[in-house]
């Protein structure tokens, strides 16, 4: 069986979006849902924290935890506080949705969730919630230039916005599912790839020996070090700088998978855009995410106007095959920037649209 809780904030009831559309959700994925209401808090957070755990308790007094394989704690506001200290004083495991944590949130041991806050949230400090994130192992989405209510004045349309991308992430994070979406600028950072295993242990490659495609033995093991995150991290943000597209892959709440298409046209006639890179981490191969987020660069290379997306493959027989399942052919014209930067790369191309 499984329980889903709502845990709302000051003025923030279970009838106002983010929790009307998640308690909407958990139903959907078959979850009971209990809605707690907090009469007559304070303003005062740490007044309004006593009172809503209090409350709390006394909702809560007649549900046997034992029951449920699953709970999902879902929180706004103080409500994150009354969740974290309810669950840590009754050794309530479960999953956890944190809307717009307060920084006393963080005090009372955060289980496994993901949290969505404003960068203009008035209760609590954009670099303080990262900091507190990064130290309870919890993915952090920030929503720039938004308020306590995950909203921006005056601003219907973005507020809609980002009402569906919040409900995206929640949707994917209740159903055990996997969350695409395009990466902003602001995000990118060595945090992001916390949970992302970039281990690959090679054993056959696919080169190119006197003309002919050939499989030689050439056993080795790849990874990244803290200085390689460093350095891609710097790339992915200039890919977005830029003007091109970074999309990634999460599962639950964390980053698994990324692709991304740089915005320059090159090689004349061919129309193509470089898709600089692909990964997803080794604990995700083989549930397609791959091709998924393939799927979504080649479909933004095209709106940005080129024919063909332009691949300096890694020569892996297991990444060549990936390609090559995915339509991928010898590229027509070799860019000479990508031979001489990784000469035993393959180079490759795929047809996005005929001309």
């Amino acid at each position: 069986m499984k329980l889903a809780v709502f845990f709302p904030g000051i003025g923030y009831h279970c009838d106002k979006p983010l929790l009307y559309y998640s308690e909407k959700l958990a139903k959907q994925y078959g979850y009971e849902t209990i809605k707690i209401t907090y009469q007559g808090l304070s303003k005062n957070p740490d007044e309004a924290f006593v009172g809503a755990l209090s409350q709390t308790e006394t909702c809560l007094a007649e549900v046997d935890w034992k029951r449920y394989e699953d709970v999902l704690f879902v929180s706004k506001s103080i409500g994150t506080a009354a969740a974290c200290a309810y669950a840590a004083k009754h050794a309530v495991t479960c999953r956890n949705i944190y809307y717009t944590p307060l920084e006393k949130t963080f005090a009372h041991a955060p289980q496994s969730g993901i949290v969505f806050h404003g960068t203009e949230d008035p209760w609590a400090g954009t670099e303080t919630v990262r900091e507190k994130c990064r130290e309870s192992g919890l993915p952090l989405f920030t929503i720039e230039k938004a308020n306590h209510s995950l909203e921006i004045p005056e601003d219907t349309g973005r507020d809609l916005e980002i009402l569906a991308n919040v409900m995206e992430g929640t949707k994917s994070y209740v159903a055990d599912a996997v969350w695409y979406r395009q990466l902003e600028e602001k995000e990118i950072c060595p945090e992001l790839f916390g949970h992302f295993v970039r281990h690959q242990k090679v054993t056959k490659c696919r080169r190119k020996v006197n003309g002919q495609w050939t499989i030689v033995e050439n056993p080795f093991t790849d990874d990244w070090s803290e200085e390689e995150y460093r350095i891609l991290t710097g790339c992915l943000k200039n890919t977005v700088l830029t003007g091109g597209f970074v999309c990634g892959a999460f599962y639950g709440g964390v980053l698994k998978g990324f692709v991304s298409v740089e915005s320059t046209l090159f090689g004349g006639g061919h129309r193509y855009l470089d898709l600089s890179s692909i990964h997803v981490s080794e604990d995700m191969r083989g549930k397609r995410i791959g091709r998924t987020l393939f799927d979504r660069a080649a479909a933004r290379a095209g709106q940005m106007g080129a024919d063909k997306l332009y691949i300096s493959s890694h020569q892996a027989v297991e990444t060549q095959a990936f390609y090559q399942a995915m339509g991928c052919v010898e590229a027509q014209m070799y860019d000479a920037e990508h031979v001489e930067r990784e000469p035993f790369d393959c180079q490759l191309e795929y047809k996005i649209r005929d001309k």
